[in-house]
């Protein structure tokens, strides 16, 4: 299998371009989605020499490259059997489980994922499995003017920025634009339909030269009519419909200002807004405590309750709510899911998407929060005494009725759930202990149910989402963990609603007519050709986005601090 034939893109780097990453297909350095820095466990450092050292003598003896051994079905294979094998320990020992895999901790945690011995040593069918993807949070950032007007992001996104071709664009920040997007979700992964969001900011509203508080970051790294445009690219290119587009809402900053902004949207026909998006644990310098300190807000209060209603009436019931992960300058109260299950209850016309599930909800929200989250997914649920993370999403559902616990340690869902946990960065930050994955998706499949729980990424800032889409294929849930706390089998009919078929039912999209309309797009037909002319994995040697040190991450965090930036 000449390397020429299978993996032209190993012979077209000329010799001035930096060498290709010889890393394994799962990230397992360190990285940040630009709301948290995840610095390289001593576990994951011996995951990533052990993958390597594999692929080293497998390729050896197969007489391939060893970029081409990782970039193949084996190099997916051998990545998540050592994840099976050491994803839990804190040596380097083997232990064999089921399905040629093992478990961690030295058995006591058994295999998360499916590897056929078979598949490690010859190039198969082992991915192939189709799904219909729709991911519900992905990121991408436009020229507007945020680059000039706005104090944080400009700095921020500087250390975010590591395209492979970033010597060759007018700004780094090019980065993040449309063409990268288009490519590392349409044309490096299987995503099917994609809805692009934001980040948040203070709207450059005339009023604040009244308030004389130019100073503020004012501007969205992608504002609402950035997303618009970048939709109707993206859609004009593909020939279909690849992206959906939010609308950003900030009810703490200026509440009348952007109510209005939302009936602007749907008075024109062009927005054609899928959901709405808001950040509760955000500052906003208009919005103050009885201190005069910029505060977040709880979807209960009087504004969280108006920009509902709003959203209603406007015939937009879809809500993208922002919960857990310790961002620095955020609200560390108002990030917690403890208002979900009310609001929930207040508006069962409504839908709650919880963005991240709420991991690292309750954790704190200082900076050194965020360069060491505290794992929040490797328990199970209790039923007494404090919670965090996804266990204090359960929580505030359990006690508004929507879940109730069954002395047999079974649970019933007695009326409607209007809410649904979405896994992007949540998925990423779990798949690779089999325990903390196994409680991850065991208890939300036990608690919210098999149809509220939605695909995301957080991509396009941890590269192609390829990575999380073959691992969650190969995902299972184990006999004991189903024995011990109750956890539903992880079956592909279930893997098929979590990928997209429970996002299309929130976004009234028929899954089989849009993915007949995606495979006749000029993307899907790029992708075809690009990946029989240079083989499928080539993402596997492009880098992720984001900063590559604590200090990168630390500098950016103090400096915003310092200058009393709001969020």
């Amino acid at each position: 299998m000449p390397k020429s034939k299978k993996f032209p893109w190993l012979n077209l780097r000329k010799k001035t371009d930096p060498e290709y990453m010889l890393e394994p297909p799962i990230w397992l350095g360190n990285h940040s989605n630009g709301e948290y820095f995840h610095e390289q466990t001593p576990n994951e450092a011996r995951m990533r020499k052990e993958i390597l050292r594999r692929a080293d003598e497998q390729a050896r003896y197969l007489g391939l490259d060893r970029r081409e051994f990782l970039a193949s079905s084996m190099g997916m294979a051998v990545s998540l059997a050592v994840i099976n094998q050491m994803g839990c320990s804190s040596t380097d020992s083997d232990t064999t489980g089921e399905n040629g895999g093992a478990g961690g901790g030295g058995g006591e945690t058994p295999a998360a994922y499916v590897v056929p011995k078979e598949a490690t040593c010859e190039e198969a069918d082992y991915l192939d499995q189709e799904y219909f993807i729709m991911d519900v949070q992905t990121h991408a950032f436009d020229d507007g003017e945020w680059r000039t007007r706005n104090t944080a992001y400009p700095i921020f996104l500087q250390f975010l920025a590591r395209c492979s071709d970033m010597a060759q664009l007018p700004s780094v920040f090019d980065c993040f634009d449309q063409r990268h997007y288009g490519e590392l979700m349409f044309a490096d992964s299987e995503t099917s339909l994609a809805v692009i969001t934001s980040w948040p900011a203070a709207s450059c509203f005339p009023e604040r030269d009244l308030l004389k508080n130019q100073g503020v970051a004012c501007g969205l790294p992608l504002d609402n009519d950035g997303m618009r445009k970048l939709r109707e690219w993206i859609n004009g290119k593909a020939m279909s419909e690849r992206v959906i587009n939010q609308v950003q809402v900030m009810p703490n900053d200026m509440l009348e200002r952007q109510i209005e902004g939302m009936y602007a949207a749907m008075d024109d026909p062009t927005w054609r807004a899928g959901s709405w998006k808001a950040y509760p644990a955000w500052r906003s310098d208009t919005y103050t405590n009885g201190s005069g300190e910029a505060q977040g807000y709880y979807m209960t209060d009087p504004i969280g309750r108006a920009f509902v209603e709003a959203g209603l009436k406007l015939g937009v019931p879809n809500f993208a709510i922002h919960k857990g992960l310790p961002i620095p300058g955020f609200d560390v109260v108002h990030n917690e899911p403890t208002d979900i299950g009310p609001i929930a209850k207040a508006y069962p016309e409504a839908n709650f998407v919880i963005y991240h599930s709420a991991i690292h909800a309750g954790t704190g929200g200082a900076v050194q929060d965020s360069l060491s989250p505290k794992q929040t997914e490797d328990v199970p649920y209790i039923s007494e005494g404090p919670v965090t993370g996804v266990n204090m999403l359960i929580r505030s559902l359990i006690e508004e009725g929507f879940i109730v616990e069954n002395d047999d340690g079974t649970v019933t869902r007695p009326k409607k759930l209007n809410v649904y946990a979405e896994m992007g960065s949540a998925w990423q930050r779990c798949m690779t202990s089999p325990l903390t994955a196994q409680h991850y998706i065991g208890k939300l499949l036990k608690y919210l149910g098999e149809d509220n729980i939605v695909w995301g990424t957080d991509c396009i800032l941890s590269g192609s989402p390829q990575s999380q889409i073959d691992a969650f294929k190969k995902f299972e849930m184990s006999a004991e963990f189903q024995d011990k706390y109750g956890y539903p089998e992880v079956t592909k009919e279930i893997k098929a609603k979590l990928f997209g078929l429970n996002a299309a039912k929130l976004y009234k999209i028929d899954p089989e007519r849009a993915r007949c309309k995606v495979e006749r797009s000029d993307f899907a037909l790029m992708k075809q050709r690009i990946d029989s002319e240079l083989g499928k994995n080539r993402w596997v040697v492009k880098q992720p986005l984001g900063p590559r040190t604590r200090r990168e991450f630390l500098d950016l965090a103090k400096w915003n601090k310092a200058r009393k930036l709001p969020g």
